[in-house]
């Protein structure tokens, strides 16, 4: 029996469980780190990313309030065997951002500052990667998963980060994995996101946004 296991969810059920877990500050910031070599995989014998069941979510924080939304996992490959998972990697669609907390025009406006060279740049860099780095050779045990250490390249920058693990599931009926993160920070500084950053700009006054931004992922195969 596999210890972090739960029930197939649908995706409206998981982002409400990843919301719920939303705004804990207690200790979730990753450190980035130099990249490292990827970990290989043969991605013909891999399980692919469902895309339509695997999301990001993403939050934002300014003196007062905050702003949050999705991105989708546009695409990836998963390698698995015997329960063990021995690599791979999925691609963020930095251009597919989505705004959760306001609707309309105001909505449309964050998208867009989100979308231009102030922050993303995705005109530049329209996807986002994560790629598994640290697996030993015998692959690591999914039943007792803790975290998933990997390259983020975000931008054009790639840093390694280690992302705390939630919950792991195999779905029997489909022969399906899901795996979903702890609520995590990353300080997007480390990724030249500049915007209103403290890190960049001096004299802001109350008119900065942190450098820290919340995320979290669901990741299903298929």
């Amino acid at each position: 029996m596999m210890k972090k296991m739960i029930p197939s969810l649908g995706l409206f059920t998981m982002l409400a469980a990843i919301a719920s877990c939303s705004g804990n500050k207690s200790n979730n910031t990753v450190k980035a780190a130099d990249s490292v070599a990827a970990t290989q995989i043969n991605v013909a014998m891999a399980y692919e990313v469902d895309s339509a069941q695997s999301v990001m979510t993403w939050k934002g924080f300014k003196p007062g309030g905050e702003r949050f939304g999705k991105l989708p996992i546009s695409s990836g490959k998963v390698s698995i065997t015997d329960g063990l998972l021995l690599g791979g990697h999925v691609e963020i669609k930095m251009d597919g951002i989505v705004v959760d907390d306001l609707e309309g025009e105001m909505a449309n406006k964050l998208k867009e500052h989100l979308q231009n060279e102030d922050f993303f740049d995705v005109e530049r860099y329209p996807v986002a990667r994560f790629e598994l780095t640290d697996i030993p050779e015998a692959g690591l045990p999914l039943g007792t998963l803790a975290e998933l250490k990997g390259n983020l390249t975000l931008k054009d920058v790639t840093k390694n980060v280690t992302i705390p693990i939630d919950l792991v599931n195999f779905n029997a009926s489909d022969s399906s994995w899901s795996i979903r993160s702890k609520v995590f920070r990353i300080n997007r500084a480390d990724w030249n996101v500049k915007y209103a950053s403290k890190s960049f700009f001096s004299n802001l006054g109350d008119k900065f946004i942190d450098d820290e931004m919340e995320l979290s992922f669901w990741l299903k195969t298929r």
